[in-house]
């Protein structure tokens, strides 16, 4: 039984209390006819459950730390880095997820050793399950070329990387299968997402991506010219 179904239920037990609770009262009414009972009965506790259903969603969708306990170790809302490596270099980015209680979106960009967005995606489906693991589908554009090609990402979400009961978990590894365009086909195999920091606007994010790339690529022609 999933989160979803557990919070249905409590919302029903709670409804069914009401019936039963207003049943009582009213049939001490001798003044009001059997009809006018299941009237008010029936109307009050239909009335009842639809505001409780949007009041407790309402609750969680606009509270992080109860939409945490919600998903539990599904809880991906904010924003994440990402990098992985592909023809000899590496590559930076940021993910921004959107969740409520129901569904999930990613947008983002991925941003070069100059710190200049040289691409950017846009999740063009939900989060669906496929033979145990997670997947969804992103439509990229290159900034370059403008050429716009698709992809499909499996998703390992890390449930014990979550600090608290009221965070997420802070790791995903993924991998990545492009299609379209001279890329078809093309597989990022390792990418590593790690959420970024509380406070941190994507401006700082972007500036130690870039820091780190700026980096890494130092490294690897320190590496080059000593061979």
């Amino acid at each position: 039984m999933n989160v979803l179904e557990k919070v249905n239920i409590a919302i029903l037990l709670i409804t069914i209390s009401y019936i039963m609770v207003l049943s009582d009262f009213l049939a001490d009414i001798e003044e009001l006819q059997l009809q006018a009972r299941w009237f008010i009965t029936f109307f009050t506790s239909v009335g009842l459950f639809r505001l409780l259903i949007l009041l407790v969603y309402w609750m969680i969708q606009s509270s992080d730390a109860l939409l945490a306990l919600y998903h539990r170790g599904r809880f991906l809302k904010g924003l994440w880095t990402y990098s992985y490596e592909a023809n000899g270099k590496r590559h930076y980015g940021i993910w921004r997820i959107a969740q409520n209680v129901a569904s999930m979106s990613i947008t983002g960009y991925g941003v070069d050793a100059e710190g200049k967005m040289d691409s950017h995606f846009r999740s063009i489906s939900q989060v669906f399950e496929h033979q145990g693991v997670d997947e969804i589908m992103f439509a990229r554009t290159d900034i370059a070329s403008g050429e716009e090609h698709y992809s499909k990402s499996t998703l390992y979400i890390d449930p014990l990387s979550r600090r608290s009961l009221l965070s997420g978990p802070t790791d995903i590894r993924a991998q990545s299968v492009l299609y379209g365009h001279d890329e078809h086909g093309v597989r990022h195999a390792e990418l590593v997402l790690r959420r970024a920091d509380k406070g941190l606007s994507e401006a700082d994010i972007v500036e130690r991506l870039k820091s780190e790339a700026q980096k890494v690529e130092a490294e690897r022609l320190s590496d080059t010219e000593a061979s």
